[in-house]
């Protein structure tokens, strides 16, 4: 964990004199009546076009404030070194392609977290960045067996320790402030790890349509609506209506992302 703090300092120090200019074509608004925790854990169904985009929104009305932001994804480990780079480059063809040769982006089968739309978010973190964000991604992923969530929530509390404002992007079962699932009901999901720290666990799912999944085969599937939202868009209270959240955000759509690299 110690070999986190260099990362992590520098989130808080970088920048230090310049000032947030959010472009006029960015979405850079807090979602209304949705509340502005220091620890925000979003759950996402891998593999849509709407979750990315709201971690970018998110990210982006976060750093206005000019305090430094930590966006933590559910990303190999070894990943740290080539997203470091990428968010410090200019973004041209070449830095994406050194950002996509790695086993992360290019293992088969591929699922959500590799997506198109997962590159169109760290794109979006790296123009930020250029005009003066205080932003930083942090991947959190160890991949290792039984304990991949310790290790999520263990990173993820060592941001939250090191800057004022931490963003968790994880699948929608590692999110969850309860502990348990019907077929494992000794399961410790990160969010639940977290709950000490009074984390605002946001659940992601709006209308009915598709996303990039495996279930077991890859590919572009039908996801059904959240019955909780009916015809509803935007944040809405989920304490008492999905276990394990406090809030839901319902998107206009849901659509697929294919991964980054076919």
């Amino acid at each position: 964990m110690k070999s986190l703090l260099p990362l992590l300092l520098l989130a808080s120090s970088a920048f230090a004199n310049d000032v947030v200019s959010a472009n006029e074509n960015t979405n850079c608004s807090w979602p209304l009546n949705m509340p502005a925790a220091s620890l925000l854990l979003v759950g996402e169904v891998h593999g849509t076009n709407e979750a990315p985009a709201l971690i970018g929104n998110l990210a982006c009305a976060s750093a206005t404030s000019g305090s430094p932001v930590v966006v933590a994804m559910e990303i190999p480990i070894e990943e740290q070194t080539s997203l470091d780079n990428f968010l410090a480059s200019k973004g041209s063809d070449a830095d994406q392609a050194a950002l996509l040769a790695s086993q992360f982006w290019t293992r088969q089968p591929q699922d959500g977290r590799s997506s198109a739309a997962m590159l169109q978010l760290l794109h979006r973190l790296r123009s930020l960045r250029l005009e003066g964000a205080r932003i930083s991604v942090l991947a959190v992923d160890d991949g290792t067996p039984g304990s991949r969530d310790a290790g999520m929530a263990s990173r993820i509390r060592a941001a939250h320790n090191a800057v004022p404002a931490v963003i968790a992007l994880l699948g929608n079962v590692h999110a969850s402030r309860e502990k348990g699932r019907q077929s494992a009901p000794d399961y410790e999901p990160a969010g639940y790890l977290l709950s000490d720290l009074n984390p605002h666990s946001l659940y992601v799912r709006g209308p009915a349509g598709t996303a990039w999944v495996c279930v077991p085969e890859c590919g572009v599937t039908a996801i059904p609506d959240n019955r909780h939202v009916g015809d509803k868009r935007g944040y809405l209270p989920a304490i008492g209506v999905i276990p394990g959240y406090d809030g839901l955000y319902a998107p206009a759509s849901s659509t697929a992302s294919p991964p980054a690299v076919n």
